[in-house]
């Protein structure tokens, strides 16, 4: 069991907001069944059915802006959202509330014109038993989740969100070193920033500690001399002669 929250972002086509009597209505796909995720970097699949439990939970469930708690759009409990699975994945009804948040979020969803937005993203643990994996670990299915919020985003990062933070706790986990600032470093040198003299050092000290054992060099021995050759030549004369 992972207490651990972990994300997840679709890149869907037909994320969808209207006009309705009651608000801008949006609808859109938080999760895909049965979709290969990108390298994580092993692969993830979500079976049909994978939410069917939380959902029956009836537990409260907000719809985010790019997962920020302070930036609420809806929630099952107020009834300004509604979660259901159907045979492609979770979809999402909400009423996006008349705040900033939600008009520029109707704006860029395509209210008025060609939507600029087509992500959706979830939060979720996995219960004890809920994934399944792959004899080599290169594949997890993921047969229930506990879902926590769905979220808008704006600026999809799949990988960064979930292949990089692993990645990073791993490498933080193999080598003893802090995530935090392993994390830090890492994102300073992907964007080609420049390093502080921290950083510089603590990426030098874990390139060291992963860095292959080299091979023990044997010594080859020395020519002989002539002088030597013949001097050995003479020990063996006289040991013979003994």
């Amino acid at each position: 069991m992972s207490d651990k929250m972990e994300t997840r972002t679709f890149t869907v086509d037909d994320l969808e907001v209207r006009e309705a009597s009651d608000g801008m209505q949006f609808e859109g796909y938080a999760a895909v069944f049965n979709s290969p995720s990108e390298p994580l970097p092993f692969t993830e699949t979500i079976a049909p059915g994978a939410f069917s439990r939380t959902l029956r939970s009836r537990n409260n469930v907000y719809l985010l802006v790019n997962h920020d708690p302070a930036r609420p759009l809806a929630s099952t409990r107020s009834k300004t959202m509604t979660l259901e699975e159907d045979s492609r994945g979770l979809l999402v009804k909400a009423t996006l509330p008349d705040t900033s948040d939600g008009r520029d979020l109707s704006v860029l969803l395509g209210a008025n014109g060609p939507s600029i937005i087509e992500s959706m993203s979830f939060g979720f643990t996995v219960p004890r038993g809920g994934d399944k994996w792959s004899d080599d670990g290169s594949q997890r299915t993921l047969t229930q989740v506990r879902l926590h919020e769905t979220s808008i985003v704006t600026f999809p990062a799949y990988t960064a969100t979930s292949a990089s933070v692993r990645s990073v706790d791993a490498l933080a986990d193999k080598t003893g070193e802090d995530a935090e600032a392993l994390n830090a470093a890492l994102d300073a040198l992907e964007r080609g920033a420049t390093l502080t003299v921290d950083q510089a050092g603590l990426l030098s000290t874990v390139v060291a500690k992963l860095a292959p054992e080299p091979e023990p060099v044997v010594a080859e021995e020395p020519a002989l001399s002539a002088g030597q050759i013949e001097l050995l030549k003479k020990q063996l004369d006289l040991h013979y002669k003994l």
